[in-house]
């Protein structure tokens, strides 16, 4: 482990395989860890963008995430359930590829497989999450709407479509080419969006 000091930082080089453990003597503080900056509150560390969220109490609140709100990782909010704390995330281009109905799950594999934002809990979109999308359409991207495949097939054993925009669902032949898209679920608060 190396260190070097310069007026108020100090700059710490961890070898592989090490660890650091740091402790503050001041009631607050500032630490960087690879460019990021966290803040010390006196009880905890946390991401800088947070630190000055807080209570009366002085404790810190959680930021809610907002439909449509892109976040760091390149995704975006598609909805939002806070009596459930959870919400769900498409990535930025929306969908995670083309394929014929039958084959979407080898569009959510590659995805998956890539770490697509780096993530690897991407799964084929819901029928209500469907119709949630081509409702939010216009808060989650600027793209034009696009017909996609939902997880369903319709009545006739045809593929099941939304069009982004509308709130009507369509069949399709099912070896037909749709835009897959591709969600996720996570914490609708967060201490670090």
């Amino acid at each position: 482990m190396t260190t070097g000091q310069s007026q108020n930082a100090i700059n710490v080089h961890v070898a592989d395989g090490e660890s650091l453990s740091v402790t503050f003597d001041g009631a607050r503080g500032t630490l960087f860890v690879n460019g990021q900056e966290y803040s010390f509150n006196g009880n905890v560390i946390v991401p800088a963008n947070v630190a000055n969220d807080q209570d009366s109490a002085g404790g810190l609140v959680q930021r809610v995430i907002k439909v449509g709100q892109p976040l760091r990782d390149g995704t975006v909010v598609l909805s939002v359930d806070l009596d459930k704390n959870e919400a769900l995330f498409v990535p930025a281009e929306i969908f995670g590829g083309r394929a014929t109905f039958d084959r979407q799950n080898e569009v959510v594999a590659s995805v998956n497989k890539n770490t697509l934002h780096g993530h690897k809990d991407w799964r084929r979109i819901t029928d209500d999450e469907g119709k949630t999308l081509a409702e939010n359409w216009a808060e989650v991207t600027t793209k034009n709407p696009e017909w996609f495949w939902l997880a369903s097939l319709s009545g006739y054993g045809r593929g099941r479509v939304r069009c982004g925009g509308s709130s009507d669902w369509s069949d399709y032949l099912r070896n037909y080419s749709c835009p897959v898209p591709v969600v996720r679920r996570g914490l609708a608060r967060n201490l670090d969006i």
